[in-house]
């Protein structure tokens, strides 16, 4: 069936009187197009009424150019009103078939089906021109509100505070919250405080290779924002001097990035770019001077360490008072730190100063003093900040003490350092097992411990370091390494053996076939069988040991040439059909040095 349409000829071959080609052919519904009036499917009879006038002048019409996005619209508005024109077509064609004719009530009745149709079509389309305006990329995974921060988790300490300050600079906060940009549309502020906020949380959870990458982000962003002058630009140098020293042990690096920052706002300090009277510019100079110190301390720079750690004392006192005056107290979170607890963190980097100066009574002064200044100030005998200047003390009076009751206060205070982290971290947290082990280290030492609990406790702290760090993190190799010792002190050769090749296999799969630390596992591996009295077993580990060696260090290192000479005595120790394959393999190893007569 065919349909009549603006660039038919039939269409305008209409006479007044209805006659033309229309007369015979099926009457169908009028195709809307623009610049025509709706027609109802009965042309003829509607012409005959006084409604000619109505038809406008199509010539008058000015051709506009339209965008492209424009025509794409277009394009779908007329896709929808075809298929809808094109249904109602089809449902008046089976009326008509089953009625056989249609009177002027039934014209008008489809009229306002065709309005109500076309209307509809009308909506359908606006709708779809919103939701492209909105955006199509809805299921995008990188999506972030300006106010409610929602690329942020919802239990961070700094949502809040983007939430408020994004309202105050937004104009239309009723209509902000339904807004969703993407992340690199964001201003450089913004990103600047999304990199931050991640840096310090991968900082707090010891990932440093995200963190470092976060810093230097945000070091980027801070110089396009503040500039390279300002204090919050020092105030990222020194997170990544942190991050360098803490958890990446780069001490040079920390220090020259904590030393830049140092100097830049000690040039500009009581101006605007650094206001002396704000407590966050004393928070990163305190910062500064301690990551100084603490790199320092490594480097073995006594003295300037001394000088950095001082400072950073006086820094911390001028810091506790102006948040104690403060009317709007500063809550501890990842951008500030309690200042009770950089005290602490001060005081214990001076009593190791001390220690490797070798004063040990003024690190212990030190080290008491903190322990009493958390209990006095802090939240009670239980306070988390007890468990560094807990450990250290126990440590230094474990490996320095002089009399039996100092071995016995040091376990004592490595004994309430793992209760605390009891209490207050969840069971199996890392704080809790890196304390339990610390514990059990000095105990076996000591000999102060039953040996089966002791095996029990190293084998919990096995499986729970293999689940936080994994298999082939240096903690799980210690622990593991501990476990070999004490089943080599019970003479449990078996199992100390079988844990041998576990371990082996892991430092394979985690450095290689060929690297050091195998070398001292099948070093350790061959002195663990000839223990056991199995030589053939011991001489193949350590022929192992010697091939790794001479591959990496060279046959005239020292460690290949000791490995060669306890090689070449074990060889001469075991039985005959054993020793001639050995000599075989290694025919260097028969040869006799040359008797010389004095």
């Amino acid at each position: 069936m065919g349909s009549l349409s603006d660039s038919d000829p039939d269409f305008w071959d209409l006479g007044e009187d209805g006659g033309g080609k229309t007369a015979h052919r099926k009457r169908g519904r009028l195709k809307k197009s623009k610049g025509f009036p709706k027609f109802p499917p009965n042309i003829s009879d509607n012409l005959n009424k006084e409604n000619s006038d109505v038809l406008p002048n199509i010539n008058d019409k000015e051709e506009v150019k339209v965008p492209e996005f424009m025509n794409k619209r277009a394009r779908q508005k007329k896709d929808n009103e075809d298929l809808i024109e094109r249904q109602n077509i089809l449902h008046e064609n089976r009326e008509e078939d089953r009625e056989g004719g249609n009177n002027e009530r039934e014209n008008d009745a489809s009229t306002g089906e065709e309005s109500d149709n076309l209307n509809e079509s009308e909506r359908n389309s606006q709708q779809k021109e919103r939701e492209e305006g909105s955006g199509s990329s809805s299921d995008s995974s990188k999506r972030t509100s300006l106010l409610s921060g929602s690329d942020l988790p919802h239990d961070s300490p700094k949502d809040a505070a983007l939430t408020d300050e994004s309202a105050k600079s937004s104009k239309c906060s009723g209509i902000d919250s339904q807004w969703l940009v993407e992340e690199y549309l964001l201003p450089p502020q913004q990103k600047l405080k999304l990199a931050l906020y991640r840096g310090r949380k991968l900082l707090a959870a010891k990932e440093a290779d995200g963190a470092v990458r976060e810093f230097i982000r945000a070091q980027a962003l801070a110089r396009i924002v503040h500039g390279d002058q300002h204090w919050r630009y020092c105030r990222c140098k020194v997170f990544l001097a942190q991050t360098y020293l803490y958890l990446k042990d780069y001490a040079p690096q920390g220090e020259a990035q904590a030393q830049e920052a140092l100097d830049t706002i000690n040039t500009h300090l009581s101006t605007d770019l650094a206001p002396s009277k704000k407590p966050q510019v004393h928070h990163t100079l305190l910062w500064g001077y301690l990551i100084t110190g603490e790199a320092r301390i490594k480097l073995d720079q006594f003295i300037g360490a001394q000088e950095a750690l001082s400072l950073a004392l006086y820094h911390t006192r001028i810091y506790s008072r102006m948040v104690s005056r403060r009317k709007k107290k500063l809550t501890p979170s990842l951008t500030m730190d309690r200042a009770l607890d950089l005290q602490v963190k001060v005081l214990c980097a001076q009593a190791t100063l001390h220690s490797k100066r070798r004063k040990y009574l003024k690190a212990r002064e030190k080290l008491e003093l903190s322990i009493k200044t958390i209990e006095s100030s802090g939240t009670g005998v239980d306070d988390p900040g007890l468990v560094g200047p807990l450990q250290q003390l126990g440590q230094l009076l474990l490996n320095h003490g002089q009399t039996d009751q100092d071995a016995e206060a040091g376990l004592k205070y490595l004994a309430r350092a793992v209760h605390i982290t009891q209490v207050s971290n969840r069971p199996g947290s890392v704080a809790e097992c890196e304390a339990r082990g610390l514990l059990v280290e000095h105990q076996l030492r000591l000999r102060r411990t039953d040996i089966k609990e002791a095996l029990r406790e190293l084998h919990k702290l096995g499986l729970l370091y293999s689940r936080l760090h994994g298999e082939q993190s240096p903690k799980t190799l210690a622990i593991h390494s501990l476990t070999i010792q004490v089943l080599v002190q019970e003479e449990d050769y078996e199992q100390a053996i079988q844990q041998l090749r576990t371990r082996l296999k892991h430092c394979r799969d985690a450095y290689g076939d060929y690297s050091s630390q195998v070398c001292g596992v099948l070093r350790q591996l061959s002195r663990v069988h000839a223990l056991s009295g199995d030589l053939s077993a011991a001489a193949s580990a350590l022929d192992q040991c010697l091939q790794v060696e001479t591959l990496i260090y060279g046959s005239s290192s020292r460690r290949a040439q000791a490995s060669h000479l306890r090689l070449q005595e074990m060889i001469q120790k075991l039985p005959l059909s054993v020793r001639m394959k050995m000599y075989r393999k290694h025919p260097e190893l028969q040869n006799k040095p040359r008797f010389r007569n004095i």
